[in-house]
Parts: structure tokens; C-alpha cells; sequence
């Protein structure tokens, strides 16, 4: 019985949750262009209960149609949120004694504006570049780093451009650091692209990859040629590449970097999927340490949320000697838009 109440309040939260983002942004505006008309009830329930009987739908198929239409229902809910702040906004004013048709052509007209500008920005990839100080033999070391592609909620043909701009970087190395994929069912076919990466390319899993099938991943990512790091490293010219599995522990970095050896003047770069078990990595002797998931909020406001849960959201840090990077991520998960941040390759040179 306490178990049915407990799921009862669950579905209750969703539900409301869902209700606040699908239903009042879109009802409010209408009813601020055409003050005199009535949203009908049959509109409102359909605003509510179509993105979620889209998305229970790929749910149960998921294949490559339903992906897209995944992709859709998760970028209206985007767009919803970007206007559920600007209605918000709008309430304030209305307060005022502003009238109501002028404030909702300006929200309308700033929700196409801005959720247009979010879709195209989530397309574009930037590369970021930064310089790590390094040891004489690695020095002019050159790696590419992505993360958080995140295919699935992300289309396969996502991973053409991305390969094609990490080749133009002659890099030496390439590393993932997770959520390559966040879907199950993604065939080697789609991650096809990954195998014309020209540079050894070394892979650490995520929490999207271990939420799905996680042993299949990896057998594909190892047939493509990429280098799949589970709690192990590997040498290469004087570098050591540790990759340690993500896991929702705070002290995952300090349990399993311990039990590895740390190689003589190699420089060590760990790679692990959020920013987590800096000072740990340090500890053991990590010279630079490679991280994603934070996506850095990906949608304003949501990098204040993000920030609360990992301080360090974004960019570079040190730590006890040791260089921290935080990737905003390559692509995106859920609403494919960016606000706020961008989509990243990152370059590190070894000085």
C-alpha cells in the first residue's frame, strides 16, 4: 500500500511538472494574444498529452523514425521552457498594468527568436583550444578531446561533421570521455563514422552508456577501432591514458585509481566522464585530467541548477598541481538546443 501511494505521488509531481512546462506556457500565451477566446479544455489536454504519448511511443519502439521523433517532442519541450521563463517575465508586467496584446506579441515573437537561435547553435561546432604544460617528450602532444555526443538523442549523421573537424585538427590522440550514446539499439552502422577518426582514439563510458546496453557499446566502439578504457590505462609516447568507469559515487575515482600503477615519467591524463575525484586524481599522480557531463547547464537557467550539484561546471581548473578540463559537451541531451553554452571540440597542445 505504501509503495502504490508512493508511485501515486510520483505520478503526481510528473504529471504537474508536465502540466507547468507543456500546458501553462503555450495556454497563457493564447490566451494573451486573444484575450476574448476561451483556450478549449481539448487543447490544453492535447498540449499535455501528446509529447508524452510521442515519446511512451519510441519508448517502446525505439528505432531510427521514432528516434527523430523523440528528437522533436524533446525540442518542443525546450521551446516550452524557454517560454514558460519569458511568460513568467510577462506575468510581472501584466502586474503593471501593461496591457495584455502587446505583451504577448513581444513573447511570441522572443520565443521564435530565441528557441531559433537554441536549435542553430546546438548544430554548430566550436572548437576551443588550450594549452596544458607538459613534459619535454610529450611537448607538442596534440589532443582532441569530445564528449557527451550523445547519440540517440542526437541523430547518427551528427557524427560525420564532428569526425570531419577532428581530423582537420591533426590531432595525436583522440579521447571521448562518455556519453557517446544514450540510447539503446544504436548498430555499429550508425557509429560507423567513429572507424575514420585518423588518430588513436581512447574511449571512458558515461552513465548514459551504462544506462543502456553498455557490453554491446563497447564491442562495437572496439571493432571501429577505438580504444574502450574501463578502469584500466594504457601507454602511448610518454603518455599514460587512464580511463575509470562513471559510476554516481563521489568517491568512484578514489576507489579504482588506486588500484592502478602509475607509470614513470609518463605524463598521466585521466579521462572520466564528470567532474569528479579531482583532488583524488591528483593525489595519485593524474597530470591532467579530461571530463564532460555537465553540459554546462546547456540551457540557461539551468547552468545555476548544474553549478549547485558541480561547482566546477565549465572549463579549466587547478587542482593540487593538477590540470582539470571540463567539457560543455558536443552535443546535446533532450531538447536539441544550446542557450547559454556551446557545442565543443576541444584541442589541448602539451607545452
Amino acid at each position: 500500500m505504501k509503495y502504490l501511494s508512493r508511485r501515486a505521488v510520483f505520478l503526481l509531481v510528473v504529471l504537474s511538472v508536465a502540466a507547468l512546462v507543456l500546458v501553462y506556457p503555450p495556454t497563457r500565451l493564447i490566451s494573451l494574444l486573444w484575450p476574448n477566446w476561451p483556450v478549449p479544455l481539448a487543447l490544453m489536454a492535447a498540449f499535455l498529452a501528446f509529447p508524452l504519448i510521442l515519446r511512451l511511443l519510441h519508448e517502446q519502439a525505439n528505432h531510427t523514425w521514432s528516434r527523430a521523433i523523440s528528437a522533436v517532442v524533446m525540442t518542443w519541450l525546450g521551446i516550452c521552457f524557454v517560454m514558460l521563463c519569458l511568460i513568467l517575465l510577462a506575468e510581472v508586467l501584466l502586474l503593471l498594468q501593461v496591457r495584455s496584446e502587446p505583451v504577448g506579441q513581444a513573447v511570441a515573437v522572443l520565443v521564435v527568436l530565441i528557441s531559433a537561435y537554441a536549435i542553430y547553435n546546438a548544430h554548430r561546432l566550436h572548437v576551443h583550444r588550450i594549452e596544458v604544460a607538459g613534459t619535454q617528450r610529450v611537448k607538442g602532444t596534440r589532443l582532441a578531446q569530445i564528449s557527451d555526443v550523445h547519440i540517440g538523442s542526437r541523430q547518427p549523421g551528427f557524427l560525420k561533421p564532428i569526425v570531419q573537424k577532428v581530423n582537420a585538427l591533426e590531432p595525436d590522440y583522440v579521447v571521448i570521455t562518455g556519453d557517446l550514446i544514450d540510447m539503446s539499439n544504436i548498430d555499429i552502422d550508425s557509429l560507423a563514422p567513429l572507424g575514420e577518426i585518423e588518430a588513436p582514439a581512447l574511449f571512458c563510458i558515461g552513465n548514459h552508456e551504462r544506462y543502456v546496453d553498455l557490453e554491446a557499446i563497447c564491442q562495437r566502439l572496439t571493432s571501429l577501432g577505438i580504444e574502450v578504457l574501463r578502469n584500466r590505462g594504457v601507454n602511448r609516447n610518454g603518455l599514460q591514458f587512464i580511463g575509470i568507469d562513471d559510476a554516481e559515487s563521489k568517491t568512484q575515482v578514489q576507489r579504482e585509481i588506486k588500484a592502478l600503477a602509475a607509470t614513470p615519467d609518463a605524463f598521466r591524463i585521466l579521462l572520466y566522464h564528470r567532474p569528479d575525484g579531482a583532488e583524488d586524481a591528483a593525489a595519485w599522480g593524474a597530470h591532467l585530467m579530461l571530463t564532460g557531463h555537465t553540459h554546462r547547464g546547456q540551457i540557461v537557467p539551468f547552468n545555476f541548477l548544474v553549478k549547485r550539484v558541480f561547482p566546477r561546471l565549465y572549463r579549466d581548473y587547478q587542482v593540487a598541481g593538477m590540470f582539470l578540463y571540463v567539457s560543455p559537451g558536443t552535443g546535446t541531451w533532450g531538447p536539441v538546443m544550446r542557450l547559454g553554452s556551446k557545442c565543443e571540440i576541444t584541442l589541448i597542445e602539451l607545452l
